[in-house]
């Protein structure tokens, strides 16, 4: 599940001025969305990227005549049907949106390749699976928020299956945001659990998601993010392949003259991802294990399925 970032050592503000100081294209645009852009961060840091209180910038604000002027001069057969008022708006977002892929030389290309591969993350900090983020997500879109395409703080470590499910959602029907924000919300107050029920040959899986001592408006949260990501039915698929693989791995202790227990077994594994997050699919899975006596009792002398 979501681990608690901390912010990037990069300052949101310094980035997006240094930006900003280097684009030549679309200058007039580009110095009249200064201010107000940069209150825009400041405002979403003070807000915590709350998409409730947070609006996307009107682009249409900070176009000059001029600039419509020179665009309805390009009018032609192609684009006639657009008024030149709304291709420079799209020109401008569009503009915006390219602030992600700048060139090497450039503004924050080096900083955003650090962000991408140089985070040390050994787990999905928004859903808790096993394995290198390699890819950046927007948590308020780009599509939607253009002006924080490259945001430092509106950019978090993500595998490609969770970006995919998030996609460009970030409000729900009700207009509650729907994902949790890995640097800004108190996932770190949470521990989710699984209860693993028999037959132990082939266990059943149930996610608890704790009420107790977590806020109603947190608690809701993590049930529309567990929902969002289609979290369910990931981590019961790694808890049945980590099973199998624990049923291995207890098979083989058995043969052992002096076998250690399962208790020692599990505990070892469970420290190790604890230590790393309380909410990684492991830590989970292995907390789940551990506080489970009866199917401890089956590791140590229970009859094993034959594959093992």
């Amino acid at each position: 599940m979501v681990a608690k970032l901390a912010l990037p050592e990069d300052d949101s503000i310094t980035v997006l001025r240094a930006v900003i100081s280097e684009r030549e294209k679309f200058r007039d645009f580009y110095n009249a969305l200064t201010e107000a852009w940069v209150l825009h961060v400041q405002n979403y840091l003070e807000h915590h990227g709350d998409p409730q209180i947070i609006s996307p910038l009107v682009l249409s604000s900070f176009i000059s005549e001029a600039a419509i002027i020179e665009e309805e001069a390009k009018t032609n057969n192609d684009n006639r049907l657009i008024p030149a008022q709304i291709r420079v708006e799209q020109k401008r977002k569009k503009s915006l949106i390219g602030l992600y892929s700048p060139k090497e030389d450039k503004s924050p290309y080096v900083i955003l390749d650090k962000l991408r591969r140089k985070h040390n993350l050994l787990f999905c900090p928004c859903c808790g699976e096993p394995g290198k983020p390699t890819t950046l997500d927007h948590y308020l879109p780009k599509t939607s928020y253009p002006e924080l395409s490259i945001i430092i703080a509106n950019l978090t470590p993500m595998c490609s299956e969770c970006q995919q499910k998030k996609s460009s959602d970030y409000l729900d029907a009700n207009g509650d945001k729907i994902y949790i924000h890995p640097y800004f919300d108190a996932i770190e107050q949470v521990q989710l659990s699984i209860n693993i029920t028999a037959p132990y040959t082939n266990p059943t899986f149930t996610l608890i998601v704790p009420d107790d001592g977590v806020d109603d408006e947190l608690h809701s949260l993590l049930i529309r993010h567990i929902n969002g990501i289609d979290f369910l039915e990931r981590f019961d698929e790694f808890c049945r392949n980590e099973y199998m693989a624990l049923l291995r791995t207890m098979s083989l202790e058995r043969q052992d003259e002096a076998p250690e227990s399962a208790q020692r077994i599990i505990r070892r594994f469970k420290r190790q991802y604890d230590n790393q997050s309380q909410n990684r699919w492991e830590a989970i899975f292995y907390r789940g294990i551990f506080n489970n006596n009866n199917l401890l009792n089956y590791l140590d002398s229970g009859i094993l399925p034959e594959f093992t």
